[in-house]
């Protein structure tokens, strides 16, 4: 097994761990890095994997520090699932819907700008319809019941008491 901190490693934001085991790429994560625009939006545009690479991606919470970038990775070539708990599934329903309208106002603005300038526009992150896309891979399961990620791998959720839906995973 190979563990590779992708961010919340030296910072405490972007949560992005990626685990190399048993031939498959588990993401533990895919939250948004925040901080100065200018890094954010580098940071967070060009995600350091391949996602399309990604078997399946496992969120601990819905903490857009955690979550935030999963439409982001869906849109450029995720295709597994997306297993969390259901609190964490609905939770990241309202608030990913919410954070592409940010991104989509966030860019109009900057654009603004950049016209003025005479500089090309830029394009949000993810969209509002990127969000909605992303949340048909989510599958929520419930604590304490074991769940097979695939052959050799399984899981068990474990209530963090973070918030509402947050969970210790425990990766076996």
């Amino acid at each position: 097994m190979q563990i590779t901190f992708h961010g919340a490693a030296q910072t405490v934001t972007g949560s992005q761990h990626l685990l190399d085991v048993n031939g498959m790429r588990v993401l533990l994560d895919c939250g948004f890095y925040q901080g100065k625009r200018s890094e954010s939006r580098e940071r967070n545009t060009h995600l350091p994997f391949d996602p399309a690479s990604i078997d399946v991606l496992i969120l601990s919470h819905a903490h857009i520090d955690h979550s935030g970038n999963v439409p982001n990775l869906v849109k450029n070539g995720f295709q597994g699932d997306i297993i969390c708990t259901s609190a964490t599934r609905d939770l990241c329903a309202a608030m990913l819907a919410d954070s592409g309208h940010i991104q989509e106002k966030d860019a109009e603005y900057v654009n603004k700008k950049r016209a003025r300038k005479g500089e090309p526009p830029i394009a949000p992150i993810y969209t509002q319809d990127d969000a909605i896309r992303s949340l048909t891979k989510f599958i929520g399961i419930a604590y304490s019941n074991p769940y097979k990620v695939a052959p050799g791998i399984s899981l068990v959720l474990h209530d963090a008491g973070h918030m509402l839906g947050s969970s210790i995973v425990d990766l076996q």
